[in-house]
């Protein structure tokens, strides 16, 4: 992670989603950003999951987005 910003995580069965609210503000009705910031990695697993579009034959997938300065 570049400059210790948090990821963002995405976890299922039921959706929950995690974020640090000073890293990514609120932009309009549920969305939120930084345009000091880009993607770095995405990582997904899971049970099921072997590529990037891929049914979950789970509820235990995680989806962790790593993020920071370009």
């Amino acid at each position: 992670m570049s400059g210790g910003d948090p990821p963002i995580i995405i976890q299922g069965g039921s959706v929950t989603i995690e974020f640090d609210v000073s890293q990514l503000w609120a932009i309009g009705t549920g969305q939120f950003g930084n345009d000091k910031k880009v993607i770095k990695t995405v990582e997904i697993t899971g049970d099921g999951i072997q590529n990037y579009y891929q049914s979950a034959t789970g509820n235990n997938i995680t989806i962790k987005v790593t993020y920071g300065d370009p």
